[in-house]
């Protein structure tokens, strides 16, 4: 059995007041009603009391007519104020909820990718899910239970107190405290637990979805044997945390029923002892009664809740630790507009690593002019597609600066970048919607017409016209439905949508079989004129028109020039082109 011992200390519920602001209206009238439902719901035992005495004593019904009134205003009233609170407070409590999610899910949207590569995407879908249930959750039992349940408490101590001798209020009151010292005291030591359930559970999440995410690689393979030993273990921890965790939860609860029935038990016998002395009257000993039954239960109940929401805060810590993730990658507030683009990119000594032990670039500088198409060549692992990703400033370069017509890409902003820039990835991701509907993600409020123009560009409009659904055909999880050729094609329409000045393919045909790429390449040749054009590319053959081929080796550019050029060079490049030229003549 193992848990994170790293683990920061879990937030406060303290932390969820920064979310209150518009709603504090409405919470403090909820925070009213609940406090009037619960004056009037303890007033009602003295009536009743009243009326018992009254029909003890042999009063008659006129006389206790008032009273009975009384009694069942009071009622009324509890119930109308208990309404009104629930109906204040539930559009309060979403939105807060509301607010939350979609902090989270903006915040998310905005860390830097390597944020996301160092997550396991089960164990952080568990978070959020988590989160998001347990702020509805702590915000329902702290208004609807916690608070209603103290304040009556208090409200009733101190009736207590004034009717009755002091003994009475001083049990409850030292009832109340012992049981919620001990609570607090038992919760904590049982919340070490619970984190680390969740942690496990997390992991459990993780492994979940990585396999069913792979599971084709798995049947490949044949390794659903190994899936499961890795599964094990992780499930085996999860179950020992979660049976500790739930034995001191008995264990809790068992002590508390003892507290609860040791306290409100004495309070219960010198009520009896003394209506059987007549110091009380029969009426008193109905008033005490039900002041011990009203509390016995909300107590009760009251430390389960108290368990639950440090349950939850346990939960709601990890959707806090996700927003206090820094942006690493800040964006300008006053983002440079580009009126006119020309597509002009420069790379001034930029290097980077993904750590310091790590160099992946090393002194990178080059200028593309408008309209020039570049390729970037070289063997598996030397930066090619990482110079990519700082262009589009997924990564920040550790020195040196980037330029787009003379400006640095961190002063363009992201929406400045997006409007001249597009990529066709080597390994394209669609969502799990329409075809149209992906090709329009890069593009929202693209009409019909300009979609399929992209398509025929894409050369993929005679394939979707052959489906029954057309451009509302659905491509499964991560377009599962497709294959790779029509993802590939799917992605270069969704990259020409956005008619942007510079064009940027990594690997895009490497998908395709010979007779689809020459037609991609034929239409992506025509949609590069009078743009900027940047490509990645493992087959040589794809890019031996461009104006500049860049080769790198180890993270730096080790040859430059036109295909002729670099073949007479007789170096890294002609020795690749050979390779592949004999590959293809077999």
């Amino acid at each position: 059995m193992s848990f994170d011992k790293q683990t920061q200390k879990p937030i406060s519920i303290w932390y969820l007041l920064r979310y209150f602001k518009g709603y504090w209206g409405a919470i403090i009238a909820t925070l009213l009603f609940m406090a009037l439902s619960k004056i009037a719901t303890s007033f009602d035992p003295i009536y009743l009391k009243k009326i018992i005495d009254g029909v003890t004593s042999q009063s008659s019904f006129k006389a206790l007519l008032v009273i009975i009134f009384i009694y069942f205003a009071l009622k009324i009233i509890t119930a109308l104020f208990e309404y009104l609170r629930d109906l204040i407070f539930a559009p309060a409590e979403m939105g807060i909820a509301r607010t939350l999610s979609t902090e989270l899910f903006s915040h998310l949207l905005t860390l830097p990718i390597n944020y996301h590569h160092n997550q396991k995407i089960g164990g952080l879908s568990r978070k959020i899910t988590r989160g998001g249930r347990a702020v509805s959750f702590i915000l329902d039992f702290m208004i609807i239970n916690i608070l209603p349940t103290i304040f009556e408490l208090i409200f009733v101590t101190i009736l207590l107190y004034k009717l009755y001798a002091p003994i009475y209020a001083l049990i409850t009151f030292s009832t109340i405290i012992i049981y919620t010292w001990f609570t607090i005291w038992a919760t904590e030591k049982r919340q070490k637990y619970r984190l680390g359930m969740l942690n496990a559970d997390d992991e459990v999440a993780g492994l979940e979805v990585d396999s069913l995410t792979n599971i084709e690689t798995i049947k490949y393979f044949n390794n659903e044997i190994t899936q499961l030993k890795r599964y094990q273990p992780l499930v085996d921890n999860r179950y020992n945390l979660s049976v500790a965790s739930n034995k001191l939860f008995a264990l809790i609860s068992g002590v508390q029923g003892i507290i609860l029935l040791a306290g409100l038990g004495l309070i219960l016998f010198l009520a009896i002892r003394q209506a059987l002395n007549g110091i009380i009257t029969i009426g008193d000993l109905v008033l005490l009664t039900t002041y011990i039954m009203r509390l016995s239960a909300p107590i009760g109940v009251l430390g389960f809740i108290y368990r639950q929401i440090k349950d939850g805060l346990a939960d709601l810590d990890g959707m806090a630790k996700i927003l206090n993730e820094p942006q690493t990658i800040k964006e300008p507030s006053r983002p440079t507009l580009l009126k006119n683009p020309q597509g002009k990119i420069v790379f001034d000594n930029v290097c980077f690593g993904y750590s310091s032990k790590r160099e992946i670039l090393k002194d990178i500088n080059l200028v593309i002019e408008p309209g020039q198409k570049v390729a970037f060549v070289g063997p598996s692992g030397v930066g090619k597609s990482t110079i990519v990703k700082l262009l589009f400033r997924l990564f920040e370069a550790s020195k040196g600066n980037i330029y787009i017509d003379n400006i640095t890409i961190g002063k363009l902003g992201k929406q400045g970048r997006q409007n001249i820039m597009a990529i066709v990835p080597q390994d394209p991701a669609l969502f799990n919607s329409t075809i149209g509907d992906n090709i329009r993600f890069a593009k929202p409020n693209a009409t019909q017409e300009e979609i399929e123009n992209s398509a025929k560009l894409a050369s993929l409009d005679q394939f979707i016209q052959s489906l029954p659904d057309r451009y509302n055909t659905l491509v499964g999880e991560r377009g599962v439905k497709l294959s790779g050729g029509e993802k590939q094609r799917v992605a270069i329409a969704r990259a020409v949508i956005r008619n942007p000045k510079i064009l940027v393919f990594d690997e895009a045909t490497s998908s395709l079989d010979s007779k689809s790429e020459r037609t991609i390449l034929t239409a992506l040749h025509k949609a590069s004129k009078g743009r900027t054009t940047i490509a990645i590319a493992h087959r040589l053959s794809t890019i031996n028109d461009y104006d500049i081929i860049h080769v790198l080796d180890k993270g730096a550019i080790v040859e430059k020039g036109t295909h002729q050029q670099l073949l007479k060079l007789n170096g890294l490049y002609a020795k690749l082109w050979k390779i592949q030229a004999k590959q293809e003549n077999k």
